[in-house]
């Protein structure tokens, strides 16, 4: 499994509030491997005092609840959007409108779509290049069978892709549509409706927005 990078203090008191084991690690692929922060029961306790107002615990919790998924996937996803530097919470509503937090491979117009991200491999492809050739990060190389059994991997891929996306539009409506119909789909959508406002676009801003209040 992909393995989990450092989880920051605003993120202890969340994973203590759930009675995580703070000492856990996911076995990773070496080539991506860095130690995991154990949080310290005194960093908790700081923690616990100086709330973080981004990723609040009553937030996470909902989602945890809503979307019955374990939050120490929450979690990372935190992680993967400090990592990146996306807007709070944009990575949580794109996997949810995606799978509801489900790790699934589908058939989706003649290829296959992988976990929680719903990503095909050739879109991976495009993220490893980015995350690696752009943004200068160590990432093992995507395959189908990475992609369906590691949902870290397939959501560190996702906010990697998704920060290119917007690093390239400068739109996070046209970036989410892109993410949802293909770089030429969006195209299509544009020619079509004279925006890039999709549905789907539409309903990941407002998850977002929802998520964070």
């Amino acid at each position: 499994m992909f393995q989990q990078k450092r989880i920051g203090r605003f993120l202890a008191m969340f994973l203590v509030a759930f009675t995580i084991a703070a000492q856990a690690m996911f076995v990773g692929t070496a080539a991506f491997a860095e130690d995991r922060e154990k949080v310290s029961e005194e960093e908790c306790n700081v923690v616990s005092v100086k709330e973080d107002q981004t990723y609040r615990q009553e937030n996470l919790a909902r989602i945890a609840r809503d979307y019955q998924v374990d939050p120490k996937y929450l979690a990372y996803i935190a992680s993967v959007e400090e990592t990146f530097q996306l807007e709070p919470y944009e990575l949580f509503a794109l996997i949810a409108q995606e799978s509801k937090y489900v790790p699934a491979t589908n058939m989706d117009g003649g290829s296959l779509s992988y976990n929680t991200t719903q990503m095909k491999l050739a879109t991976a492809k495009t993220a490893y290049m980015a995350i690696t050739e752009y943004y200068h990060k160590e990432i093992p190389y995507p395959n189908g069978e990475l992609l369906s059994t590691d949902k870290y991997y397939a959501t560190y891929l996702a906010g990697g892709y998704l920060r290119y996306l917007e690093d390239v539009y400068m739109n996070k409506y046209e970036s989410y549509t892109a993410y949802r119909l293909g770089i030429n789909g969006r195209l299509t959508f544009y020619e079509n409706n004279g925006h890039y406002k999709s549905a789907y676009a539409v309903q990941v801003e407002s998850l977002s927005r929802s998520f964070a209040q």
